[in-house]
């Protein structure tokens, strides 16, 4: 695909509006995957049609170069497929160069350092941040070798200190700078912050004094359900638009942001296009992963186990429909605040509505990727929160006794991707009791208070063992109807 055939398109497929040779990047993007490309991209490109040219996009793989090679022959231009009751097809021009990192670092750390680079945002998952317990993991291997040497950084931590070291030697008027994480972790900014500044103390203190006063690390909140690419989208652009397309993306038609106004450097205008600017993040990084985080984990939990490929067919499931919807009434909506101007209520069935979205397939393995690290933000503060009021959380008992059969089968299975997965192989026990303690140990459950409730831990034992010997559906379906006699019993 060429600039040239993106402009001679059928009628219905939409192009971006600007002269690319006009665009210059203000943005370098680590993590540049199909959220990114369905999300802040298509803000981005957006943006540009507005005749803001100064904010293309620079991306950053920080592992391999298939994004790249798949991108550059199409000069990184690609078609996102809105799918929803109608399909819309669009070419997204934003991109104007991917740099891939164990290739040529040197050319990242340009990028950070560029004074027309403005911006710096991140999306690479969960484990791509080496958190443990919610913190900044510096006995992390990759981190632990960034703090020897900044040589050949290895994390968006060295590859942002490295940058940030030259751009303080520079100290143009053009050097302030904001750094922002767009990924479903608390306090992104934070975390960025924290990894950056300990290296910069360790490598060069001066710089850390400079980006004092002119770096600001910021948190947003991203919103949109983008599912891997696959042979049947590649086959459906390639009929819509006549263009034989590496790696198109898929997505959802809802699309929000909200992004925390801490900005040093020039702010983009994506207020104008849709996002939202807020001085407290915090309830909208909260709402997005106790609420909905949350329930695409349980749904896809029960759906893998239920023998269901997508999120959409679990949740076809009358009790996995009415598990996921209890929980978080019960659960969630009593301890999880929700922002000013929203209904709890509304927003559980909106997200509810989304994931039944039969139009946009999400593989419950593709959601289940990473759980061990998700689940530490997505599950564990509330059950914390719920139990510190004396409330009862049944819900999350059976989540979590579903969960460590979820790991177990799918390493049977062979299919778990997870960065803990050869601790959890290493699991040798037909004991539930330790397997259940061994395998929310690895998933930092330690650093929770509900871990040392010992009535809770036996509940999330027995729900363990109930899946394990009955099925999942037969073992959902005795704990709702037990639920549902409580209640009764209650009123």
């Amino acid at each position: 695909m060429s600039q040239l055939l993106a402009k001679n398109l059928p009628d219905h497929i939409r192009s971006f509006e600007y002269d690319r040779e006009a665009v210059t990047s203000g943005i370098v993007h680590f993590g540049i995957g199909n959220f990114h490309r369905a999300h802040q991209a298509v803000y981005c490109d957006d943006l540009l049609n507005t005749g803001e040219t100064n904010w293309g996009i620079t991306g950053v793989s920080l592992r391999s170069p298939s994004i790249r090679n798949a991108l550059e022959p199409q000069d990184y231009l690609y078609t996102l497929t809105t799918l929803g009751e109608s399909t819309e097809y669009r070419i997204i021009g934003a991109i104007k160069d991917i740099v891939v990192a164990p290739e040529n670092p040197n050319a990242v750390i340009a990028s950070v350092a560029h004074p027309s680079t403005q911006l710096i945002s991140s999306t690479i998952t969960e484990k791509g941040y080496c958190l443990s317990s919610g913190r900044v993991d510096f006995d992390h291997p990759d981190l632990q070798s960034e703090l020897a040497s900044l040589d050949i950084p290895k994390t968006i931590y060295g590859f942002l200190a490295r940058g940030l070291i030259q751009r303080a030697k520079d100290n143009s008027d053009r050097s302030k700078l904001t750094i922002m994480c767009c990924d479903n972790i608390s306090k992104g900014g934070d975390h960025l912050k924290d990894g950056v500044s300990r290296l910069l103390q360790k490598h060069s203190p001066q710089s850390l004094d400079w980006t004092k006063t002119h770096v600001g690390f910021i948190s947003s909140m991203v919103d949109r359900v983008c599912p891997a690419t696959d042979d049947d989208l590649r086959a459906q652009v390639r009929r819509e638009t006549g263009q034989d397309e590496a790696w198109p993306v898929s997505a959802e038609p809802f699309m929000q942001w909200v992004i925390e106004d801490g900005f040093l450097g020039d702010r983009p205008n994506f207020d104008e296009v849709g996002a939202v600017f807020v001085d407290d993040i915090i309830p909208f990084e909260q709402m997005k992963l106790r609420y909905l985080n949350a329930a695409h984990t349980i749904a896809s939990t029960l759906g893998y186990l239920s023998g269901d490929i997508f999120v959409h067919e679990a949740l076809q499931r009358t009790e996995v429909l009415k598990f996921v919807r209890q929980a978080l009434l019960e659960t969630v909506l009593p301890h999880a605040k929700v922002p000013d101007g929203y209904s709890g209520e509304d927003y559980i069935e909106a997200v509810i509505d989304r994931f039944q979205n039969a139009n946009l397939p999400y593989a419950n393995l593709q959601v289940g990727t990473d759980s061990s690290q998700k689940i530490q933000q997505r599950w564990f503060p509330t059950i914390d929160i719920a139990m510190n009021t004396n409330a009862k959380v049944p819900y999350f008992a059976f989540c979590l006794g579903a969960w460590v059969i979820f790991i177990q089968t799918a390493l049977e299975a062979d299919v778990l991707n997870d960065p803990k997965r050869d601790m959890f192989a290493k699991i040798a026990t037909d004991d539930m009791g330790q397997r259940v303690a061994a395998y929310l140990d690895i998933a930092s459950a330690g650093q929770f208070t509900f871990f040392d409730q010992t009535d809770f831990m036996q509940s999330v034992v027995q729900h363990a063992k109930s899946v394990q010997t009955l099925g999942i559906k037969v073992a959902l379906s005795a704990f709702l109807q037990s639920e549902e006699q409580k209640e009764k019993s209650y009123a």
